[in-house]
């Protein structure tokens, strides 16, 4: 039994097909739970008319997993799916996905293999950390994120996609569920290091497949507050490669964060990109303002912090390029 959450704003387009292969998935019980984000382009007039949808509503400043979690309060499943509204599935892609999860043997979460909307290129496969020389746009420098390990059935990965995955209601609340300030990106990397430190796994699962119009979401524009989603993303990806080592790292890894955006910020100027290096500055006010929360945040997790420092993740050799990968199993 899965609780479907999609996370909707303004993706009235996208909505007829992802239902339509909702409707149509084999072997699970679903419900349908849609979180429309002060939509303004018929998508909640579209989906009140939906006898199997149950819709919620939630700010669009919020952002994509606020909206998940707010759909995580109210499903009653103890599978929940979260999706981005501008994706559709295979008709077998949860119950193969369903099929990896393992409580009991602390498999929470499943990860489908993302293809582009038209199913032409493949997107995300299995992922694995590169060992790179600097990574200035990831949280420990000296690793890069592959989505594109040829992975098989069941292997292991250190987090999932948060444009498309399962997970264990367990799993979920025993993590406290999202980090509801992250706008956009490295949302899904922060809960694989929660789930690594309290003993979750997530596994790969190559014959689930979504198709994702992958960057859909780059182009709108919040109304609450008129900037390009695109604005407004940068700035959080750029505070939360903060927020991650302040979270979770050693102490005296945690100034690498502030190297990374200085070398950001430097990288900008150098190119004459001044409206990013403007937004570079944005940045640290963002994060000042998430400060008390963050700090509060890593008193309470300080015994994970301990045992589990955020940097180790990053370094684990079952996260790493291995040479026994190859296809998915039958």
């Amino acid at each position: 039994m899965v609780s479907v959450i999609i996370s909707n704003f303004n993706g009235r387009r996208f909505l007829d097909r992802l239902l339509n292969s909702l409707r149509a998935q084999r072997g699970v019980t679903l419900e349908i739970v849609v979180v429309d984000r002060e939509s303004t382009d018929g998508s909640i007039e579209y989906l009140k008319a939906q006898p199997d949808v149950r819709l919620v509503s939630e700010p669009p400043l919020s952002g994509l997993v606020s909206g998940y979690a707010a759909g995580a309060r109210v499903a009653k499943f103890p599978l929940l799916f979260f999706a981005n509204e501008d994706l559709w599935l295979d008709p077998d892609c949860l119950a193969l996905l369903a099929a990896q999860i393992q409580p009991a043997l602390r498999i929470g979460i499943a990860d489908p293999w993302e293809w582009d909307y038209h199913g032409i290129r493949l997107h995300h496969a299995g992922v694995w950390f590169e060992p790179v020389p600097w990574a200035t746009n990831w949280p420990w420098l000296w690793r890069q994120a592959s989505f594109s390990a040829p992975l098989r059935q069941g292997d292991r990965i250190p987090f999932p996609c948060a444009g498309a995955f399962l997970i264990h209601r367990d799993c979920y609340e025993d993590l406290g569920g999202f980090d509801t300030r992250f706008f956009l990106d490295f949302e899904d990397l922060d809960l694989g290091i929660r789930a690594w430190q309290r003993g979750w796994q997530c596994v790969t699962v190559p014959e689930s497949h979504v198709y994702h119009a992958v960057g859909a979401s780059d182009t709108q524009v919040v109304q609450a507050a008129p900037q390009p989603v695109g604005r407004r993303r940068y700035i959080s990806n750029r505070s939360n490669l903060f927020v991650l080592p302040l979270k979770t790292f050693s102490a005296p890894w945690v100034p690498l964060a502030l190297l990374s955006w200085f070398l950001a910020l430097a990288g900008n100027v150098a190119r004459g990109r001044w409206n990013r290096a403007l937004w570079d500055f944005s940045v640290l006010e963002n994060v000042r303002r998430r400060l008390p929360e963050l700090l509060t945040f890593r008193r309470a997790n300080s015994s994970y912090n301990h045992y589990f420092p955020g940097e180790r993740f990053f370094q684990l050799p079952e996260f790493q390029r291995r040479n026994d990968s190859g296809p998915a199993r039958e």
